[in-house]
C-alpha cells in the first residue's frame, strides 16, 4: 500500500517538472584554484629559480655515497636455466574396454582411471592372482602405493534384488 502512495507522488506532474529544469540556465562553474603552471606563467622570476642550480647543494650530492651490504648472490648447483630437463618416462597403457576414450601414455608410476578401475575389478574377483606384487609390476608402480590403493578403494557391485524380495524391501 505504501509503495503504491509513494509512486502516486513520484509519478505526479513529471513532464512539466522535467520541462521547468531543462529550460533552467546552466549554473556558472566554481572557479578554478591557481596551479603551480599558472603562477610560474605570470612570474618568471620563480621559473629562473627552479631552473637554477645550487653549487652548494651539488657539492653535498657528489660526497653522498651509497655503500650495499647484501650478501653476494649465489650460483644455482643446477647449472643453466635454459637447459632441458629429462623428459619424463612414460609408458603405454593396457587398455581396457574404453580403449577410444583412455588416455594412451600415462607416467611410470601413475596408472589412468580405466587402469585403476580394471586392476581394481581384478584384484576384487581373482586376489589370488591379481596380487599387489604383480599389479605393481604390471602397472610400473611402488608396492606401498598399491597396497594403500587396494586397501582404501573398492570398486562399485551391482545387485540386483529377485522380484520377490523387492517387495519386501
Amino acid at each position: 500500500m505504501g509503495g503504491r502512495v509513494t509512486r502516486v507522488f513520484r509519478t505526479f506532474n513529471v513532464e512539466s517538472r522535467a520541462r521547468r529544469e531543462i529550460s533552467k540556465e546552466k549554473p556558472t562553474p566554481a572557479p578554478r584554484h591557481r596551479t603551480a603552471r599558472t603562477v610560474t606563467a605570470e612570474r618568471p622570476e620563480i621559473k629562473e629559480e627552479i631552473l637554477r642550480k645550487d653549487d652548494r647543494l651539488l657539492t653535498l650530492l657528489k660526497d653522498v655515497f651509497v655503500e650495499s651490504r647484501e650478501p653476494p648472490a649465489r650460483v644455482k648447483d643446477g647449472g643453466s636455466e635454459h637447459l632441458p630437463c629429462k623428459p619424463e618416462e612414460k609408458r603405454l597403457t593396457k587398455l581396457g574396454h574404453l580403449g577410444a576414450l583412455d588416455v594412451m601414455k600415462v607416467s611410470k608410476g601413475k596408472v589412468s582411471i580405466v587402469e585403476a578401475l580394471t586392476l581394481l575389478n581384478n584384484h576384487k574377483l581373482h586376489p589370488q592372482i591379481w596380487t599387489a606384487e604383480k599389479i605393481a609390476a604390471e602397472y610400473s608402480l611402488e608396492l606401498k602405493d598399491v597396497n594403500s590403493l587396494l586397501e582404501f578403494f573398492i570398486p562399485f557391485t551391482v545387485q540386483e534384488f529377485p522380484k520377490e524380495t523387492k517387495k519386501a524391501i
